[in-house]
């Protein structure tokens, strides 16, 4: 199931954030923007929203949208997922949420899947393939065009139960479910993903992932590598992308690494080399 299909069956509508309205944290160039849900999402203390990317990522036009969340653990650890946002300007979005999982084979050899109870950093949206940041492991690939439906009654099940052919599969109560399809796993000295952006402007496109430094500086435990303490000044590095999950068999190696000296850095965009 593709992404438009979601929207069509979408759930939530968000309200609309306009100028003039006496706040004063407004931007001085702000055109409009869009909260959550009043009555579900706006007063949720559990999940937070996290990163956003944007169908133009993705495949150059359109407006969807699709932002990250992270479950804060209040309650029963839900992982990831991802809200697929229809959005025009001026306009009251709407919206569902689809519950990110990563698959495999439980003790039986069946086919089944759970929770990544991780940090959802960044994502990038890039030809029907959404990469999120897994901050200290790599990158997660998702299929945008696989996303499964699950049963939704049973707000504390996840995965499949049941036994044979009688086995259903459920989500904490989310109708769609989004499976892991690939990954691009940390390597090196612990580069942090933070946050993702697309590059459209390179040839090939390429991606953009950033480090978080609470204070500019990167320090990191490398002696289980034989090596003292060391530190360092956070990173951008570009790799390149092609259609598709690229170079789905093997290493995809960096072509362009900065050290920059900014603290916080919550995100890097480049535009024609620049």
């Amino acid at each position: 199931m593709s992404a438009d299909r979601v929207l069509a069956d979408a759930n939530r509508r968000g309200g609309l954030v306009e100028t003039g309205e006496g706040r004063a944290n407004i931007a001085e160039e702000y055109a409009y923007g869009f909260s959550w849900d009043v009555a579900h999402d706006q007063v949720d203390a559990s999940w937070r929203p996290q990163s956003i990317t944007t169908s133009y990522d993705d495949f150059g036009s359109g407006s969807t949208l699709f932002v990250s969340w992270h479950d804060l653990g209040v309650g029963q650890d839900h992982g990831m997922r991802v809200s697929i946002i229809s959005w025009g300007a001026g306009a009251q979005p709407r919206y569902r949420h689809v519950l990110l999982v990563e698959p495999y084979r439980d003790s039986a050899g069946r086919y089944t899947y759970g929770p990544i109870r991780k940090h959802a950093g960044g994502i990038a949206a890039y030809n029907g393939y959404l990469y999120v940041a897994d901050t200290f492991n790599g990158l997660r690939v998702f299929d945008l065009s696989t996303i499964l439906v699950a049963r939704d009654d049973r707000p504390r099940w996840v995965g499949l139960h049941g036994n044979g052919d009688a086995g259903d599969y459920y989500s904490y109560a989310y109708k769609y479910v989004l499976p892991q399809v690939g990954a691009y796993d940390n390597a090196g000295l612990r580069l942090r993903f933070s946050a993702v952006s697309v590059d459209r402007t390179t040839t090939p496109h390429s991606l953009l992932v950033s480090e978080y430094a609470e204070n500019g500086i990167m320090a990191y435990d490398d002696e289980f590598r034989g090596r003292p303490n060391r530190s360092r000044k956070p990173k951008v590095v570009r790799w390149p992308l092609v259609p598709g999950w690229s170079d789905r068999t093997g290493s995809l190696s960096a072509t362009e690494v900065h050290e920059v000296g900014q603290k916080q850095v919550q995100g890097a965009a480049s535009v024609a080399g620049t």
